[in-house]
């Protein structure tokens, strides 16, 4: 196995910000991303996972909560517009409405999670993001470059398959669907970050905590983040959204953080939403056309773990792994 790791380099001398220049005892050797909670032992508590999942989903439910009313009350003061238009336009993927409040759930996914992990965790939210303790701007960068046109093309293929040119059409007027596109662009990227964050950062490490095979902390958090797809009458689209999260955890494992994951999810679920007021890929009764995204999304799970094995000279089944002389991170307190 490869000896090479991500992190700070042996012979640098300037510490990652928030560590601790001379630890007291070294940290665990080459902890993969999904046992990040092991930096230290505090962290790595049995029932820590417990409390993060529990912090995480209560304030989701009360985000949730805040989101629907105060929907709820801004529709109730505007004149000639029905309240209860709420629950009507769910699920209509051509509802600005519908649409708003499906990716403003999702967004909150992001404050939940990050208070899941301090509060419930007891440690720094930044080690969700990779075993930097960092988001990696410079990897989001150049996986976008990478990704993000392949899961455009294939989601537009997946339209023209399912629909067929003729049968493409708006499925609203123009200042809706215009509407519906703006939030999009907006939110979408905001859900991907969440959604992420809490089904590959907190579940990835929560189950890493206990186990520390990678396979279940790929495997256990794919169930959890098909709940609310709106999928279920539909076995073809719910194996698709099933095959993209399992791809989002491999990833995540593999390059050591969530810069991937984000973009794959926001390269599938944020251009299908982009598709979908005129008939597009990923709706309920079209599993079938989604096929072609499917291809695109296992080409560049398969591109990028072959980068990163390439780069880091890594077998395809070895993950980044964090520097095993790289400074341990300071306790917290809350």
């Amino acid at each position: 196995m490869s000896t090479r790791t991500a992190g700070t380099p042996a012979t640098a001398s300037i510490p990652e910000p928030g560590l601790s220049p001379a630890p007291s005892a070294p940290s665990a050797p080459g902890l993969p991303y999904h046992r990040l909670a092991h930096l230290r032992p505090e962290w790595a508590a049995w029932f820590r996972p417990l409390l993060a999942a529990f912090v995480a989903g209560s304030a989701q439910v009360i985000f949730a909560y805040l989101v629907l009313v105060g929907v709820v009350s801004v529709l109730a003061v505007i004149p000639g517009v029905d309240p209860l238009a709420i629950g009507r336009s769910q699920g209509d993927p051509a509802s600005p409405l519908s649409v708003l409040v499906a990716l403003l759930l999702g967004a909150f996914a992001l404050p939940a999670g990050l208070l899941g992990a301090r509060l419930g965790g007891w440690r720094p939210a930044a080690w969700l993001w990779s075993i930097a303790g960092r988001l990696r701007r410079d990897a989001l960068r150049g996986a976008a470059a990478r990704m993000l046109p392949i899961l455009a093309l294939t989601a537009a293929l997946s339209l023209l398959v399912g629909a067929g040119p003729q049968a493409i059409r708006p499925l609203a007027g123009a200042g809706q669907i215009g509407a519906v596109l703006l939030i999009t662009v907006l939110l979408a990227p905001l859900r991907a970050v969440g959604e992420e964050l809490v089904f590959r950062g907190l579940g990835q490490q929560a189950i890493g905590t206990w186990l520390r095979s990678p396979v279940w902390a790929i495997l256990l958090p794919v169930p959890l983040s098909l709940i609310g797809r709106g999928y279920e009458a539909d076995a073809g689209a719910l194996a698709g959204a099933a095959l993209i999260s399992l791809c989002a955890g491999f990833l995540a494992w593999k390059s050591g953080g969530l810069e991937r994951s984000i973009l794959l999810q926001l390269g599938t679920f944020g251009f299908t939403a982009l598709l979908a007021p005129f008939g597009g890929p990923v709706m309920p009764g079209q599993g079938a056309s989604i096929a072609p995204l499917l291809i695109g999304v296992l080409l560049v799970t398969v591109l990028e773990a072959r980068g990163i094995s390439r780069r880091e000279g890594l077998g395809f089944g070895e993950p980044l792994r964090r520097a095993a002389d790289a400074p341990r991170p300071r306790v917290v307190r809350i």
